[in-house]
């Protein structure tokens, strides 16, 4: 069984409330972070076009009005993706 690592429990820092400008700054701070983190990442994957099988994922979607999602689980080999 694996190892749990427990994060270290330090001092609860308490709550207070703070401007609604504030508020909106710090979101846009955040999500300005998380748009220049994905890009960082995208630009280190690559283009999955210059890979060796890149284009051989199946397609992202699941069925719509299917019995069941057991046949969505269970994949497929067509790269149903509109290019």
């Amino acid at each position: 069984m694996a190892e749990i690592i427990r994060f270290p429990s330090g001092g609860r820092v308490p709550a207070t409330t703070i401007p609604r400008a504030e508020f909106e700054r710090l979101a846009e701070l955040a999500l300005d972070v998380v748009d220049r983190i994905i890009l960082l990442l995208d630009e280190a994957d690559g283009s999955a076009d210059s890979e060796d099988g890149g284009d051989a994922e199946p397609s992202l979607a699941a069925p719509v009005g299917g019995p069941s999602q057991r046949l969505w689980a269970a994949g497929g080999d067509r790269d149903l993706e509109r290019e």
